[in-house]
């Protein structure tokens, strides 16, 4: 039995081979009703009878057939000409069949005679290819580049291109087929010439020379001939004499010029000069190439030493998960000593943590990116780090998917220095609201003491009694909800989710403000249209919409200096679907459009003496929450302030 397509295979078998064919390449390989056919798979098929071989035939891509020898996961490739771009990864045979590539144009279109005259053209070519590697590094020439030679030609007789370059004999079979021999027509000046061979794995010698032992057989016996006759209607001998009848015509041709010459000099002259400009254009374009080859090869320098140079981690995978791509820093946050290039990204244990369930949705097209994600990963007892990620696709050139990029930075100074900046704005704002309550807790100890004084006089009378009984231990509660709320406020402690009600957030934040806002002329109102229960940190977000009502109340107090009319800031719950909305309501002075936009950028401030923090430090506590922040404004009418958690409910 053979071995299945897809599982690599690390020996030469004499049982069973798998060949890789491209059905679109008729005459040389197709696929009749789903059966392998044409001149190469015959001839492939006779050396195999010659030495007892069976061949298991898998239709693929030009492309895919080159990725799959790579992986060893196919034995031979059918038809395809000598790279020195692939010469490294596979060995060619002898060639079995020779033709030319030529440039294919409407019978009617003339000018375009050689490679010089396609500037500005939309050429129509198969990619992994001798002529597409040939075309791609000249300048001023368009392609619509295509998986196959008959989708290529396809594409040029649908108008998508002006003119097809590619195998004239897979053309001219193609057109007779369609019977559109008469309306296309080749260019005079082939671009070069084309041998077809049958391709193996690199160093499988044994595999080479059975192939090669078995081309020169079926030429030698005659039995080339007969299959070469059957698919391209052209006897052997015409085809291995064409050399001749070449020769031939170049020597009528020569003997033409000789005697044109002695004829006329002045047709001599316009001669020298039309093979001087060729001349120039060949010189020009062998410029051209070698100054496209050399911008090539620093371009690749560049950008290895661009990644290697990163302060980023860049991974890069192929479609099948493994590594292609391991940068410095990579190995560096990770620990490794050598790259694990070529390596399933799983056995890389932070890489691993980091794709876990994103790698499959990216590479899928299920999902486009993720974008700042965190991760805190704990690379030894001693090291610890704080991760922010990105996962996006890495696309091919023509737009397919066939990869992905992970990259990640290093951001433990950072969360340390926002911790750090935290606490200064939380001490900032503490201090404020410290001396905005002072009085509210002095005036229920004022009326404390009022009612202890007029215990000796009036400690046996019924409505004094009464009062004491109902004043005093309300005026004590409400010192007591002043000191914990301050106390809950000022206490250092790490990020604990609970589920609470909006709405009882803010009633803490109005004990708080309530007096404050008053003194200053202004009235701080409710309005609580939603009770449900979000899961945040209580203190993250309490310290959230301390900031925006300290802000609010400088909004007012800046209004005020241009308008005498009523001032208030309203707090507000909403339910939004399936969330639950905060919301911060003044009437103060507004931001402008730029403001508006800059409010979320660090130290960006109006206030003479603002740091510019807050409003990032707010927007960074909203996030870690998993909340959403929403910033309306007109200078005209106030600000609005929106914050979205998901309902607890």
């Amino acid at each position: 039995m053979g071995t299945s397509f897809g599982e690599p295979r690390h020996e030469y078998s004499h049982q069973t081979l798998i060949v890789a064919y491209e059905p679109d390449l008729a005459p040389l390989n197709a696929a009749q009703e789903g059966v392998p056919a044409g001149f190469a798979i015959e001839v492939l098929d006779r050396i195999a009878a010659l030495h007892h071989i069976r061949l298991q035939y898998v239709p693929m891509a030009r492309s895919r057939a080159i990725e799959a020898i790579r992986e060893q996961q196919v034995d031979i490739i059918v038809s395809i000409p000598f790279s020195r771009s692939y010469a490294e990864l596979m060995d060619f045979s002898e060639p079995f069949y020779s033709t030319s590539v030529g440039i294919l144009t409407p019978a009617d279109r003339h000018g375009i005679d050689a490679v010089t005259d396609l500037s500005e053209t939309l050429v129509a070519l198969q990619s992994h290819t001798i002529e597409y590697d040939f075309l791609k590094n000249i300048r001023r020439i368009h392609y619509q580049v295509a998986g196959s030679q008959r989708a290529a030609i396809e594409a040029f007789l649908l108008g998508r291109a002006d003119v097809f370059v590619g195998d004239v004999a897979i053309a001219e079979h193609y057109l007779e087929q369609h019977h559109l021999e008469d309306r296309y027509s080749f260019a005079r000046t082939y671009l070069m010439p084309l041998d077809y061979s049958f391709a193996v794995s690199k160093d499988n010698y044994r595999l080479l020379h059975t192939l090669n032992s078995g081309i020169w057989h079926v030429k030698s016996t005659g039995e080339y001939g007969d299959m070469y006759q059957k698919w391209f209607k052209t006897p052997q001998e015409f085809a291995s004499g064409t050399l001749l009848v070449v020769v031939k015509i170049t020597l009528a041709l020569i003997a033409v010029f000789l005697i044109l010459f002695l004829v006329g000099a002045r047709w001599n002259r316009q001669l020298k000069k039309e093979v001087d400009r060729k001349t120039r254009d060949l010189s020009h374009l062998n410029a051209s190439l070698v100054e496209q080859v050399e911008l090539t090869r620093n371009n690749v320098e560049f950008l290895r030493q661009i990644i290697d140079s990163s302060p980023r981690g860049i991974v890069t995978l192929n479609r099948e998960g493994l590594i292609t791509k391991f940068n410095q820093k990579a190995s560096v946050i990770v620990g490794l000593r050598e790259l694990p290039l070529g390596e399933h990204y799983s056995r890389v244990q932070l890489i691993s943590e980091l794709l876990k369930n994103k790698a499959d949705e990216v590479l899928s097209g299920r999902k486009n990116y993720y974008l700042g994600e965190t991760k805190e990963w704990e690379r030894d007892p001693e090291t610890l780090y704080q991760l922010r990620y990105y996962v996006y696709p890495l696309f091919s050139f023509e737009q397919h998917i066939n990869g992905l990029i992970l990259t990640f930075e290093d951001v433990t100074e950072e969360t340390e220095l926002r911790k750090k900046l935290f606490e200064q704005e939380k001490s900032k704002a503490l201090s404020r609201v410290v001396a905005g309550i002072a009085h509210e807790i002095r005036n229920p100890l004022s009326s404390i003491k009022t009612f202890v004084e007029l215990i000796p006089t009036k400690l046996h009378n019924e409505r004094f009694q009464k009062e004491i009984s109902t004043y005093v231990p309300r005026e004590i509660t409400r010192v007591n909800q002043l000191i914990e709320g301050l106390i809950n406020y000022a206490r250092p402690r790490q990020q604990i989710f609970e589920t609470i009600a909006a709405s009882t957030i803010l009633d803490e934040c109005y004990i708080l403000f309530e007096r404050s806002v008053m003194n200053k002329g202004f009235a701080l109102l409710r309005d609580y249209q939603s009770h449900r229960q979000i899961c945040v940190d209580h203190n993250q977000i309490k310290q959230v919409v301390i900031n925006f009502l300290i802000n609010a109340l400088d909004a007012l107090e800046e209004k005020r200096l241009k308008s005498d009319e009523p001032l208030h800031i309203t707090l507000r719950t909403r339910d939004k679907a399936d969330r639950v909305c905060i919301q911060i309501v003044d009437d103060g002075i507004g931001m402008d459009e730029d403001g508006r936009v800059k409010a979320l950028e660090p130290f960006f401030t109006t206030k003479p003496k603002g740091t510019g923090l807050g409003i990032p430090i707010a927007d960074q506590l909203i996030k870690e929450n998993r909340g959403e922040l929403h910033i309306s404004s007109n200078q005209k009418f106030g600000t609005v302030i929106s914050v979205y958690f998901d309902s607890a409910l």
